[in-house]
């Protein structure tokens, strides 16, 4: 019975994520305390469940809060900006050297872990030389999506977050573990980058530079573009770039190599940065306010899922889950499950999306997978690191829509040439774990 009701809680969560009835948070919270009402827990505890599950997000939504709003003041003061205009003018009309320019570019943009903050960074920056150079900007996408999926892995990036969560393994400790990671993905998205970059000039790209400009544009897209473009400039701080510079470095340092909470860092790094680089208290409630909004939404997400997490954990519904999942396995199936999992994470996150994969299918997966001697570790890894190469092409995720809004282009293009390629890289940095030793066989 215990099994019966956490697969229909599970997949109840999954069909009203999917068919967006309600937002996340609500549906973690209502959804869990309804099936551990069926299942016949008393108050007292169904509040221990919470309290337990809530506690181990906790820390988690702090950490997304904190450095979400940091990464973004950087963004703000105009941090990156040196960098991304040096890449932008050195590439030139060369079509191999702006592919990597961009995926220089968005590894760097995605350094605050938010897919629609890289969007509108490394989109509206590139697109004007992909057009004047006839590059596909499919090829745009693609590059950018894999140097997302690498910089994922950082602590404070949601789905090392969720898993983190899942498998109360210490946020910190993970990401050690995958920085080995980080560093050979990274080498593979440049080389990727450079590859297509190669296929586009074979095609022709590059030979007849277009001429684009701000023509197309209505007069009032001119003036709106204008203004936000002072906006914009007024809250860059040019001259506190250095500082900037090596306060995230320090900011960085303290996570990897001291043992205060990773949060922590953040706080500190925030509250420098503010009284740095917007030393007027309204300035200060202004970029706070301004950034308010993402950082609250992944953390209410967060902590609304320890509610799930305590009730399927505490109310036993797991157990019984793995056992009833455990039964329809093939036994020579069962110690490779984790592998298994990571080859189809793709397809199977691009289903279910970021939630639904991560709070649904991962804990019963890692529950049945320790049946057959599979670490819940070794199979969260196994899982995150072929899921994060689908964030782009999860064709009911709000990112998604806005790339290809951005770069003008249809769906079903998007699709087609971006997750073959996609896929295909999620197997080569899943490979490159197993040799690392980060997925054991």
């Amino acid at each position: 019975m215990l099994a019966l009701i956490g697969f229909l809680m599970v997949i109840f969560i999954i069909y009203l994520l999917m068919q967006s009835k309600a937002t996340p948070a609500p549906i973690f919270i209502l959804v869990p305390l309804i099936a551990a009402a069926a299942a016949g827990s008393s108050f007292v505890e169904v509040s221990k469940y919470v309290k337990d599950g809530v506690a181990v997000t906790m820390p988690i939504a702090v950490l997304f809060m904190f450095s979400i709003i940091y990464f973004a003041l950087m963004s703000d003061a105009g941090m990156f900006d040196p960098l991304i205009n040096f890449l932008v003018k050195k590439a030139g009309n060369n079509v191999v050297a702006i592919t990597v320019a961009t995926g220089i570019i968005a590894t760097i943009a995605h350094l605050d872990g938010s897919l629609a903050a890289t969007l509108l960074v490394t989109v509206p920056a590139m697109l004007p030389l992909y057009k004047k150079l006839n590059i596909r900007p499919l090829v745009m996408l693609v590059i950018i999506g894999s140097a997302m999926s690498i910089m994922n892995l950082v602590p404070w990036g949601g789905p090392v977050a969720r898993v983190a969560a899942i498998t109360k393994v210490d946020i910190n400790q993970l990401w050690h573990t995958l920085i080995p990671l980080q560093v050979v993905g990274m080498i593979i998205v440049l080389a990727f980058a450079a590859f297509l970059g190669v296929l586009e000039k074979r095609r022709g790209a590059g030979m007849q530079a277009i001429d684009v400009n701000a023509a197309t544009l209505t007069a009032e897209e001119q003036e709106q573009n204008a203004a936000k473009s002072a906006k914009a400039e007024a809250l860059k701080r040019p001259k506190l770039v250095v500082f900037n510079v090596f306060l995230t470095i320090g900011v960085i340092a303290l996570m990897m190599f001291t043992k205060i909470p990773l949060y922590a860092a953040f706080m500190f790094g925030l509250a420098i940065a503010l009284l740095v680089n917007y030393p007027n208290v309204k300035e200060q409630s202004a970029r706070l306010k301004a950034h308010a909004g993402e950082a609250l939404s992944m953390a209410t997400i967060l902590l609304a899922s320890g509610v799930f997490l305590g009730v399927i954990s505490g109310a036993k519904m797991l157990d019984g889950m793995a056992v009833a999942f455990i039964s329809i396995i093939p036994p020579f199936l069962g110690p490779y499950l984790h592998l298994v999992m990571g080859v189809f994470a793709v397809p199977i996150g691009m289903l279910l999306g970021t939630d639904s994969y991560f709070f649904g299918l991962l804990p019963v997966a890692m529950s049945v997978g320790s049946k057959y001697g599979i670490d819940p570790v070794n199979m969260a890894n196994a899982m995150l690191i072929g899921k994060n190469y689908g964030v782009l092409v999860t064709p009911h995720a709000a990112t998604t829509f806005l790339a290809i809004g951005l770069a003008g282009v249809e769906l079903k293009e998007h699709l087609k040439y971006c997750m073959p390629l996609l896929w295909g890289l999620s197997l080569v940095s899943l490979f490159a774990a197993i040799l690392l030793g980060i997925v054991k066989i």
